[in-house]
């Protein structure tokens, strides 16, 4: 049998079951909310669905007398929920309608009575009831319940685990203090954690009460997504003629963010789509110069020389290929003739960037066969994807992937170097 080892080359081993199988360990999920993924395939999610769909979903929630309801996934071409549309279900309970990007929601008035939003005012609309990016986490702080973590994790894990993923960077950590966390070091799904932050203050917090002892990436948000039109742009939304997009952080805030990573060794995560917030990101980066290696998620609309900057600055790029076909159907009514900056995958591997490559579940349903065979349709070779998605990772998770590869594996018929099929997966954990 032939087994994928750290060098990137499928080696020949002589085994008793002498076979021409090729064998390569689980793969890695880079950027996803692995307990938002659980909470979508534990409660009825809203993809796709309308606003009568939408209604019959709640109102068969409510014969169950709880205490809140939180749901994803809705977007504008199949349905528009209000403020007006959730009171008149129902307002005396919080109800949340998450947008399918995860970065703003439509909420009921019982929301906006018990959720204090006074130092985030700007991200709230109180008549339409919309709350993005930021005002978002004071929602989660007192409405989302640890109480049921386990089990949506338990939903999420066996799912990867059935589609051969074994390692996953995630984001988990809103409403949720540390040890609330499900995640067990005997778990056969290994976690990344990702410590999310909205300001340096709270960053300082996080170290005082010991979150980095535990935890070695910081997560922040520069901006937020093209769906809502909250990632921030250099120019102004071909659809939206006097949005830019938010920018949610100070350059000086960022510029010390930075420096702490660098002066406790820790992996920068930065989610940044517009090619405003790359922008600021590349001014904070070249002013600090920083000496460990970074990571910048999304990077959706970028101009060559941002990229060649990127280059510069030895950052990784974690993509999502899913996103090129979930965002057909509004992006150049988004950016109009600035398209051409979108998804410019191939132009970063041709750079020689690395590259990550992720779905921001529960954004995108995890497949990672769908994501290699539409880079590959890009240029992007099967072979440096599945490097990608089993051994780059290590050097910034540190999780041996050889160790276990006896124990867990991908099994291809055929070399997955020349033609990705479906492989079988080995779980003997």
């Amino acid at each position: 049998m032939y087994i994928l080892q750290k060098d990137g080359r499928f080696h020949y081993i002589n085994t008793r079951l002498n076979n021409r199988s090729y064998i390569t360990p689980f793969v890695t999920d880079t950027h996803l909310h692995v307990l938002g993924l659980g909470e979508k395939l534990y409660f009825p999610s809203l993809e796709s669905k309308n606003l009568k769909e939408i209604e019959d979903i709640i109102e068969k929630l409510l014969k169950n007398n709880p205490k809140e309801i939180i749901l994803r996934g809705w977007s504008e071409e199949f349905a528009k929920p209000s403020k007006l549309f959730l009171d008149n279900i129902a307002n005396s309970l919080p109800i949340i309608l998450v947008r399918r990007c995860s970065h703003l929601a439509i909420v009921n008035s019982k929301v906006l009575e018990i959720v204090d939003f006074s130092d985030c005012r700007e991200y709230v609309d109180y008549v339409n009831g919309i709350v993005k990016e930021k005002a978002l986490e004071k929602i989660y702080a007192i409405i989302d319940s640890p109480t049921y973590t386990t089990e949506i994790w338990n939903h999420a894990k066996d799912y990867l685990l059935d589609k051969g993923y074994g390692y996953v960077h995630s984001d988990d950590l809103h409403g949720l203090y540390k040890d609330e966390l499900p995640f067990k070091p005997t778990d056969n799904l290994k976690v990344y954690e990702k410590v999310a932050v909205t300001n340096y203050e709270q960053l300082i917090s996080y170290q005082k009460d010991g979150y980095f002892d535990k935890f070695s990436c910081v997560k922040i948000y520069l901006d937020g997504s093209l769906g809502a039109r909250t990632a921030y742009l250099l120019e102004k939304y071909n659809d939206d003629e006097n949005n830019f997009g938010i920018k949610l952080w100070k350059d000086e805030e960022l510029i010390k963010v930075l420096d702490f990573c660098e002066k406790n060794n820790l992996h920068l995560a930065v989610h940044a789509i517009g090619d405003g917030a790359i922008e600021q990101l590349l001014y904070v980066f070249e002013k600090v110069k920083p000496r460990l290696v970074h990571r910048v998620i999304h990077a959706m609309v970028m101009s060559n020389d941002q990229i060649e900057r990127i280059k510069k600055l030895n950052l990784i790029v974690d993509i999502q290929p899913q996103f090129i076909e979930s965002d057909k159907g509004f992006i150049n009514n988004r950016l109009g003739r600035n398209v051409d900056k979108a998804f410019n995958f191939s132009k970063l591997y041709k750079t020689g960037i690395p590259l990550f490559i992720s779905s921001d579940a529960p954004v995108e349903d995890p497949d990672w066969i769908r994501d290699l065979i539409r880079l590959d349709k890009l240029g992007i070779p099967y072979c440096y994807s599945l490097y990608q998605i089993t051994y780059a990772p290590e050097f910034i998770d540190n999780f041996d992937r050889g160790s276990t590869i006896s124990e867990q594996a991908l099994i291809f018929n055929d070399n997955p170097f020349n033609q990705i099929s479906v492989p079988k997966v080995y779980n003997n954990k």
